[in-house]
């Protein structure tokens, strides 16, 4: 697989993040329907005030539809969030599942969106980053990296199905005291221990910990 990280100047949400510059937006999954409806779930982290500047975008944001608070969680907030029809004919997400790829983090703030995906080949790749260049937006491509080059020396499985840097995530996150109640550990404070972004830090945790329940405490019947 070819590893291509990118910061794109994204149409999708910029008046919503330009109107909340303090707020970092992850993204969780995408639904396209039948219907022809596209559907993001995505986290925001940000304080009250932030969440609340992000909100008032929402409600004027050409991209967005529709949107809705699904649960909070610290100082973090899922939200599912329904794209206009401009949103959708703007949306890469169609284009990375036509060509095989696979977003492994989605990233995205005031400064732009950052992408992280692996695709199958050179071709596909260029058709995706051919995407943003056909829509005269801005794309900065970060790192690319063959991953098949290096699988022998990359990051193994651990006990659980857990990857070892995710393990270490895990392991820094009790040790710093960023599950303690109250919490005594900040998610950039974690970032800084692992020395990676806080962004990165917080993709590491949550796919460590998601990797950990599935492999652990899910029933193998999941409607149970």
């Amino acid at each position: 697989m070819l590893l291509a990280t990118l910061l794109v100047d994204y149409p999708i949400l910029r008046e919503t993040l330009s109107n909340a510059p303090g707020v970092t937006l992850t993204w969780e999954q995408s639904d396209l329907t039948g219907d022809g409806d596209h559907r993001m779930l995505v986290w925001v982290d940000g304080s009250d005030d932030e969440i609340a500047a992000f909100e008032a975008g929402l409600d004027v944001d050409p991209t967005v539809a529709e949107s809705l608070q699904e649960i909070a969680f610290g100082d973090r907030w899922l939200y599912q969030l329904e794209l206009t029809s401009a949103g959708k004919a703007t949306s890469v997400y169609p284009t990375v599942i036509k060509e095989g790829g696979v977003l492994q983090e989605v990233t995205a703030t005031d400064e732009g969106w950052f992408f992280r995906v692996a695709f199958p080949s050179n071709e596909a790749l260029e058709r995706f980053h051919a995407f943003f260049l056909e829509r005269d937006l801005e794309v900065d491509v970060r790192k690319l990296r063959d991953t098949r080059e290096t699988a022998d020396s990359g990051d193994t499985r651990s006990q659980f199905g857990v990857t070892n840097r995710q393990r270490e995530a895990l392991v820094a996150a009790v040790d710093a005291g960023y599950l303690d109640i109250p919490q005594s550990c900040s998610l950039a404070e974690l970032g800084e221990r692992l020395d990676i972004s806080q962004n990165a830090a917080s993709e590491r945790f949550r796919r460590g910990v998601r990797t950990l329940i599935e492999n652990t405490v899910y029933s193998d019947d999941r409607s149970l």
